[in-house]
C-alpha cells in the first residue's frame, strides 16, 4: 500500500468523471475530496507524470476508440470495461477484445482486462441472458466479473450530486453489489 493519494484522470470528451467530481465538491464539501484532472490525446506522458505524485491513478476514457482510450490500455495495470448484455453492446466488445490483444502484444506485462456487466436486471429469467454474455464475452478472450451491476435509483441518484452509494448509505443492496464487484475487479488473478 501507498501513502500518495488517488486522482481521477477524466480523458473523455463528455467529461463526466470531471463534472461529477466538480459536483461533488459543490455539494459535498464534507465528504472525502476527489482529485481530478483532464486530459486528452496520448495521455501517457501527462500520467507518467501524474505517477510521481499519486498512488493510484484512475483513467476514464470513455467507451469510444480513441487516442486517449489507446494509449491509456499501453500503460494501464487493469482495465475495466462497462457493458450492457444487450447485442449491440456485446457486439462493440469485439472491437475492445482486438484492442485489448493488440496491446498486450506489446506490452511487457499483460493487461489485466475485464467486463462488467452493468444495468442488469434483477429478474431471475434475466441470469439466463447474463449467462449467454457472459459466453460470448469469454469466447473474445476478455474475462467477466462475476457480479454484474443491477440497474438501480440509487445510483442515478447519488451521483447526480458528486456521490457514491457508500455516501449515501441509503440503498444497502447497492452497497454490498458495489464491495462485491470492486473486490472481484481489483484482484490481481482471474476473477472467482
Amino acid at each position: 500500500m501507498t501513502d500518495k493519494p488517488t486522482i481521477l484522470v477524466d480523458a473523455d470528451p463528455q467529461a463526466t468523471s470531471w463534472s461529477w467530481a466538480q459536483a461533488r465538491s459543490k455539494y459535498k464539501p464534507d465528504a472525502p475530496k476527489v482529485e481530478t484532472t483532464k486530459m486528452t490525446g496520448d495521455i501517457r506522458p501527462g500520467i507518467k507524470d501524474l505517477a510521481a505524485l499519486y498512488g493510484h491513478i484512475v483513467i476514464d476514457c470513455g467507451g469510444a476508440d480513441s487516442v486517449a482510450l489507446r494509449s491509456g490500455i499501453m500503460i494501464a495495470h487493469r482495465l475495466l470495461i462497462p457493458s450492457k448484455v444487450a447485442r449491440r453492446d456485446l457486439e462493440t466488445l469485439k472491437h475492445v477484445s482486438t484492442l485489448v490483444h493488440t496491446a498486450n502484444e506489446k506490452r511487457e506485462s499483460q493487461l489485466i482486462a475485464r467486463v462488467v456487466f452493468n444495468m442488469t436486471r434483477a429478474l431471475p429469467n434475466f441470469w439466463t441472458r447474463i449467462e449467454g454474455a457472459k459466453e460470448a464475452v469469454e469466447a473474445l478472450g476478455l474475462q467477466v466479473c462475476p457480479y454484474p451491476i443491477v440497474e438501480r435509483v440509487s445510483y442515478d441518484d447519488t451521483q447526480y450530486q458528486g456521490g457514491t452509494v457508500f455516501d449515501d448509505k441509503t440503498d444497502q443492496k447497492a452497497i454490498d453489489e458495489m464491495e462485491r464487484v470492486l473486490k472481484a475487479l481489483l484482484r490481481k488473478g482471474k476473477p472467482e
